[in-house]
């Protein structure tokens, strides 16, 4: 670990052939001798103005285990982040902490949240165990206030699921998310909040299927705590991983692609892999853009 704190910005989920392409999801890894010993407020200023939608904090690094706190610029902690997950173990492969081949058992609040391991060509998988299914159909008329339009598939059960991090979980048709996609902008923030607050969830995931493979094919996720700025998420693994671990129409065994979308269009590619007994693996490439003293509030240093 580096002896003072420093905040190394990056982006996970990317298309390691084409970088420039702009897919992928940023996130804030903050690692140092003294990260540790920091009180939650401190963390909070530095995850508002990391510019990241989540941002981790490294704790220790015993052995195969790896002890991280993650952070929304609203100052919400999340239990599982995918994409914080991959840029944390990116970076500590980057400094030489972790090497290719290396397994490690992540935990946020002293729970055990996934595996994590180190591939070649940047490369970080994560391992999951999804939790049952939650029913929300009692939730649904609280979407009304939340989407421009009706969004839910007719004859589709709302569910909450959650592989660390639970979301309510919407099928849509795939006509209303071409027309979701269009009116993002249109989106009630303060009702989003309060339906995560009162239902205890991190955010609402929408998906649909592709009408020939009855697959998941496109996701959008919205979640307040990021911010009324980053309410749409550029690409969520752990909301992706847990609905398709659910999924009927996905066979133990069988990896699915997913394309997220925000208001920008197309920002990931998700490569999922259903397993056994709950087990669900996500993944992708990370890549490293900046690294800043954690306390400077300047602009970072490319």
């Amino acid at each position: 670990m580096p002896q003072t704190a420093c905040l190394v910005s990056g982006s996970a989920f990317v298309d390691v052939d084409d970088p420039g392409s702009g897919l992928g999801n940023p996130f804030a890894v903050v690692l140092g001798d003294d990260v540790p010993a920091w009180d939650l407020e401190r963390r909070r200023t530095v995850a508002r103005r990391s510019g990241a939608p989540e941002t981790v904090f490294v704790n220790a690094l015993r052995g195969s285990q790896l002890e991280i706190t993650v952070l929304t610029p609203t100052g919400q902690e999340l239990g599982a982040c995918a994409h914080g997950f991959i840029g944390a173990v990116h970076t500590l492969a980057a400094t030489g902490a972790l090497a290719s081949g290396d397994e490690v058992e992540i935990r946020t609040s002293a729970t055990a949240a996934a595996v994590a391991s180190v591939r070649p060509g940047d490369v970080v998988m994560l391992r999951f165990v999804s939790r049952p299914p939650r029913p929300a159909d009692d939730l649904g008329p609280a979407l009304t206030g939340i989407f421009p339009l009706p969004v839910r598939r007719p004859g589709s059960t709302l569910e909450i699921l959650s592989v660390g991090s639970p979301k309510l979980t919407v099928e849509v048709t795939p006509e209303t998310f071409a027309l979701l996609r269009t009116q993002l902008h249109l989106l009630d923030f303060d009702n989003l909040l309060h339906l995560q607050r009162t239902a205890e969830i991190n955010g609402v995931h929408l998906f649909c299927r592709d009408p020939r493979t009855l697959l998941p094919a496109q996701s959008i996720q919205v979640n307040a705590y990021l911010g009324e700025d980053l309410m749409i998420d550029r690409a969520t693994g752990v909301s992706n991983a847990a609905q398709v671990s659910a999924d009927p129409y996905v066979r133990p065994g069988e990896q699915v692609q997913i394309a997220q979308y925000s208001h920008q269009g197309r920002t990931a590619i998700l490569s999922i892999i259903k397993g056994h007994h709950g087990e669900v693996q996500v993944g992708g490439a990370a890549t490293l853009t900046s690294r800043r003293p954690a306390d400077d509030g300047a602009a970072p240093v490319h």
